[in-house]
């Protein structure tokens, strides 16, 4: 029974090769979380209420990330992803993070996590580059480690 309803909680257009994230699993509701922005404003799950999302966690010390961030900023071109439809959450040294936010600028609503993040604390990721994607109920449809969980067809 739960796999025929994780089936139907799964919209058809994702891949469906990449098991979800045990944090934070499809159908679930995303945690609530408060972060501030490179800009200085807050920024909580109530930020994102009518909107599907892409949340990307990196962190300053992952070498995987470095080149995951090209491949987000593909994917945010070729679907015409708005800017505030990416969340990116850089965990890390802060001071290591200005290749990350110069690359994601434009392209990602950027949060600077620091170490032991709050906001990827919330969300309960352990390990780095992952992806959840929430629909604009602030429902997980997806979530994953790598971006091949990311819709195919884009966010609506």
């Amino acid at each position: 029974m739960a796999v025929i309803k994780r089936l139907r909680t799964r919209p058809s257009y994702l891949t469906p090769n990449e098991p979800d994230l045990l944090e934070v699993p499809t159908g679930s509701r995303a945690p609530a979380f408060l972060g501030e922005t490179i800009s200085g404003a807050t920024f909580t799950n109530e930020s994102l209420i009518g909107s599907e999302a892409i949340f990307a966690f990196f962190d300053t010390g992952c070498s995987t990330c470095k080149t995951a961030i090209p491949e987000l900023i593909e994917y945010a071109q070729k679907h015409n992803v708005k800017s505030d439809q990416i969340v990116s959450i850089i965990s890390g040294d802060p001071s290591d993070a200005t290749e990350y936010i110069t690359k994601l600028s434009g392209i990602a609503t950027i949060i600077l996590d620091g170490p032991g993040g709050s906001v990827s604390g919330s969300f309960g990721i352990s390990g780095i580059p992952a992806y959840v994607v929430v629909d604009g109920n602030g429902i997980v449809v997806r979530s994953g480690k790598s971006q091949g969980i990311l819709p195919q067809k884009g966010l609506m």
